[in-house]
């Protein structure tokens, strides 16, 4: 895990997020924060996201450098003509779930059809509903999807104004925690126990900028990828380092958050490979999922999609 050799002056280097920070972010935060970035010659911003879907168009646009967004939303963004490519892979796993009310009388997947499902139109879960029927064996056409806005989804469950939210497993915490004060108990389905399992949070770059600064592209990965690794060995440490940047975010929750996080990063892939490897034939899977319900506006291959020439050898399993 040895830095890249610095340049002689530091690059400045924008780093859009998916959403606002939290537990999955704990790589770029924690290597700003030990100065990996530095190491590597470069003068990060990480700014918050406002979805995989505006992020992709942010990177793809120019409006930022590097960016994290959900590998559905890059495949779409390529099909649209966005010149965006994946450079290394952060959740390995799907982390798509359904969370229900326990009182509203679901048990099992076979009671979701003529419920309530709070989501975000658009959003990559939501999108992926149709696989996850097939699946799990039911119609979801059935399904009452209610439109809202992600930070209403999950008040409107504990609240009971939806029987049920799709989202990803990483906001568990936040959903028990909510949950638990308001003296409710909560279920969950996830979509990979049902044959739905892609890649998910991915680390994205512009193609101009992966042809045209190959060398930035490998030091951004190298200082962001031992920002995870450091992570991965030193929790602890890791969430104090986070909470001193956002001291109103809470220490449990973030810890929650990133013990899902590796759940999803560690995977036997990553541990034959390392840390952010990409495999070409579960990209094949996974844009091929994403096309059973969306029309792509041109072909989609695995290589315009994605590259791990710039990725370092970071083992997965560390202390």
């Amino acid at each position: 895990m040895a830095a890249a050799t610095p340049s002689s002056s530091a690059d400045k280097v924008s780093f859009a997020l998916n959403w606002v920070p939290y537990g999955l972010h704990l790589g770029p935060y924690v290597a700003e924060a030990k100065g990996f970035y530095e190491e590597n010659g470069i003068e990060i911003e990480i700014f918050r996201g406002f979805g995989s879907g505006d992020t992709t168009k942010r990177v793809g646009t120019g409006g930022a450098d590097f960016g994290m967004a959900d590998a559905s939303s890059v495949i779409i963004g390529y099909s649209k003509g966005l010149p965006v490519k994946m450079v290394a892979m952060v959740l390995d796993k799907s982390s798509d779930a359904i969370y229900y009310l326990k009182d509203s009388g679901i048990e099992s997947v076979k009671d979701l059809p003529g419920r309530t499902l709070g989501a975000a139109a658009g959003e990559a879960s939501l999108n992926l509903m149709s696989a996850f029927g097939q699946g799990a064996g039911i119609d979801v056409s059935k399904i009452k999807v209610v439109n809202m806005t992600p930070p209403a989804k999950i008040p409107s469950l504990i609240a009971g104004s939806v029987d049920s939210i799709v989202t990803f497993v990483t906001e568990e915490p936040t959903i028990l925690e909510a949950a638990k004060a308001a003296g409710k108990s909560i279920g969950k389905f996830m979509f990979a126990d049902f044959g739905v399992d892609r890649y998910a949070m991915t680390i994205l770059a512009n193609d101009s900028l992966i042809e045209t600064n190959p060398d930035l592209v490998k030091r951004v990965l190298d200082a962001t990828m031992r920002g995870y690794a450091w992570a991965r060995d030193n929790p602890a440490e890791a969430v104090e380092l986070f909470a001193k940047k956002f001291p109103e975010s809470s220490s449990e929750l973030v810890a929650s958050q990133f013990e899902i996080t590796l759940d999803l990063m560690i995977t036997d892939l990553a541990k034959a490979h390392g840390l952010g490897y990409i495999d070409e034939e579960k990209m094949a899977k996974t844009i091929d999922l994403i096309g059973s319900f969306t029309t792509f506006e041109k072909d989609v291959k695995p290589e315009d999609v994605y590259t791990i020439s710039y990725l370092p050898k970071i083992p997965a399993s560390g202390k």
